[in-house]
């Protein structure tokens, strides 16, 4: 797996043997194609960053900052150090709840949430996101999850837009406007 485009263009990802489920190269250059340049200069967070691929795409397409949340970050941590990412990420090594918690009203502009799939995370997630007041107005939430077990989007939500690649379901989300 590569960086798809960007100053890391075509620089490797390590991908641990098992546990993780790195976001497909088709399915990366979508979520990227649809983003544009909404990416440069934008603070991002991945949640359940596996590998990082999603977050190091974006730092390679000019986002400022990327803080990446992820219980076993061991391919997270080889990537972003091969790559020489440091001063541009910050990884939490921690379950995602307290993780948000703990950046209650920092605001992001772009939000990815990639998590196992058949499991509720999507929606706690989503819910958590909210509550901890992490999105301006103008953020952009992507979310992928399987076409097999879809998530009921909470009411805070409006879907701008939603793609189906193969067995993946990718929204993207925002804030509905109060």
């Amino acid at each position: 797996m590569r960086v798809i485009t960007g100053s890391k263009k075509g620089k490797q990802l390590r991908v641990a043997k098992s546990g993780i489920r790195p976001t497909r190269g088709v399915v990366r250059s979508a979520i990227f194609n649809i983003l544009n340049e909404k990416v440069v200069d934008a603070m991002v967070i991945d949640i359940f960053a596996g590998t990082g691929a999603l977050g190091i795409e974006a730092l390679s397409r000019g986002a400022r900052y990327c803080i990446f949340v992820e219980k076993n970050p061991h391919s997270l941590l080889k990537n972003i150090d091969s790559l020489n990412l440091k001063e541009k990420a910050k990884i939490m090594k921690m379950d995602f709840r307290p993780a948000l918690k703990k950046l209650t009203n920092q605001k992001f502009d772009i939000v990815f949430i990639d998590p196992p799939y058949r499991t509720s995370y999507l929606k706690e997630t989503l819910k958590l996101i909210y509550c901890h007041n992490l999105l301006n107005i103008d953020s952009i939430v992507v979310a992928e999850q399987s076409k097999f077990n879809p998530c009921v989007i909470p009411e805070e939500y409006q879907v701008l837009k939603e793609k189906k690649y193969g067995d993946t379901i990718i929204s993207f989300l925002k804030l509905k406007k109060e």
